[in-house]
């Protein structure tokens, strides 16, 4: 079966009404899955003459935001268009389609997905429905992920999270791998591809595009506390080292507006200050509750962290996960 045909099969898995159960199907009389409403368009952000993002200003899913809260980019080569994450729903990737078009008339040529949580690989829906052949790269275990329990529990997540605004998204796992360390040209355009280790999850792709001095980070860099829980903050802290020396102009973030190195040097600093205070205090023989009122006090948290979305509902989970991570690298 060829994969347009997949995606309109009820075999397929796709959503339904929140209210019914997250991952049920609804059909038109004529078999068909019902779509939720287009996605509004949001504007492309230029960072170079062919590095582009679409910026999303919210940090977190909502039904008003129709689940839209990452930054999806694409590069255009001279043969086609480059892009990199599609967003979490067929609503949003389509969206990404017609401000595509926007810039330019090529056709896309390769989908990557830098890890598997679902806003930034539900779109690839659409990108098949708009080019059948199109190649979606992602790293092994992105892709074991997304066809195992995480692919069906990010649907969940953001049809939750949107009041079903992603209903009639069918879970599209890529269909090529990256396992870091490629080099390859497409037209005028040097990508390389690379993968440190745990860092956001276990299956991050960084994406650099050497003319272009632009490095598409994906979620191993933001200035936003939200999702640890996949990652690491010793492999953060040394992904971020290896990001900074590759001294690009422009590193693109999967969340939060576009910047230079700070970026990268930030949420080192952060990550640093968190798991390092925690391994001194663990030491001690403080409790994670104890510990946090300790680490908000230092001066990166106060000056430059504490004013990240998430921060206030979401740091204390931070340090639990520091206090775990400290406890397994003890063994």
């Amino acid at each position: 079966m060829k994969r347009r045909e997949l995606l309109k099969s009820a075999l397929g898995v796709s959503v339904g009404l929140a209210g019914m159960s997250a991952l049920t199907p609804l059909y038109a009389s004529d078999g068909m899955v019902i779509k939720a409403e287009p996605m509004y368009d949001v504007p492309v952000t230029k960072v170079t003459e062919s590095s582009y993002y679409i910026l999303a200003k919210d940090p977190e899913p909502t039904p008003e935001n129709h689940a839209f809260f990452n930054n999806p980019g694409f590069v255009v080569t001279s043969e086609g268009v480059v892009v990199i994450d599609t967003g979490s729903s067929v609503q949003i990737g389509e969206m990404i389609l017609r401000q595509i078009k926007t810039v330019t008339d090529k056709p896309v040529v390769m989908v990557i997905n830098t890890h598997y949580h679902g806003d930034h690989f539900l779109g690839n829906h659409a990108f098949v429905e708009a080019y059948p052949d199109v190649p979606i790269y992602a790293h092994p275990a992105a892709i074991e992920n997304i066809k195992s329990d995480k692919g069906a529990f990010w649907l969940g997540f953001m049809q939750r999270n949107s009041n079903n605004g992603i209903t009639g998204t069918v879970i599209t796992p890529p269909n090529k791998t990256f396992k870091g360390g490629e080099k390859f040209k497409i037209g005028d355009k040097t990508f390389k591809i690379h993968q440190y280790g745990t860092v956001h999850t276990e299956s991050d792709l960084i994406i650099e595009v050497v003319e272009d001095r632009v490095v598409f980070m994906g979620d191993t860099a933001m200035r936003r506390v939200a999702n640890m829980a996949d990652g690491s903050f010793v492999g953060t802290i040394e992904a971020m080292k290896k990001a900074q020396a590759l001294n690009a102009n422009h590193y693109i973030v999967g969340h939060g507006v576009h910047d230079d190195v700070q970026v990268c040097k930030d949420m080192q600093v952060f990550c640093e200050t968190i798991y390092n205070n925690v391994a001194m205090y663990y030491d001690e023989g403080l409790s994670d509750f104890e510990m946090k009122p300790k680490i908000l006090a230092e001066p990166f948290m106060q000056e430059v962290a504490s004013q990240w979305p998430g921060y206030d509902q979401t740091i204390g989970v931070f340090i639990s996960l520091a206090v775990a991570e400290v406890e397994k690298n003890m063994f």
